[in-house]
């Protein structure tokens, strides 16, 4: 079991590269799990970014059809969904303006974008 498990955090990890997840400055990088031995792994990568809102969530949008995810139907404002993509992990980009608290890690300082990335 510790094999698999150690797979699936380099898995997420290869994609969470791929996507340019840990681009700008870091706020957290960590595995988690639901803790139930069923619930999925989940890698959540939290990062200030320069640029406005809508830029910066079609940037993250862009990079993730860059590296093979089909591209969305539609987003929302401050948010995209990726599922259903054959061979990669379902993933959840979510933007946070200037001003606004990521939960548990503070206001967004003025003049960035805080990105919330989560692959399962």
């Amino acid at each position: 079991m510790r094999i698999l498990g150690r797979q699936a955090r380099k898995r997420l990890s290869a994609v969470a590269d791929r996507i340019g997840a840990r681009a700008g400055v870091v706020l957290d990088d960590s595995f988690s799990c639901g803790g139930w031995s069923t619930s999925p792994l989940t890698l959540g990568v939290i990062t200030l970014r320069s640029g406005s809102l809508p830029d910066v969530l079609r940037a993250r949008i862009d990079a993730a059809v860059a590296a093979g995810y089909a591209a969305p139907t539609r987003s929302e404002e401050r948010s995209c969904g990726f599922v259903r993509n054959p061979g990669l992990p379902m993933l959840i980009i979510e933007v946070f303006p200037a001003g606004e608290v990521i939960p548990h890690h503070g206001a967004v300082p003025a003049g960035q974008t805080g990105v919330v990335i989560s692959l399962t």
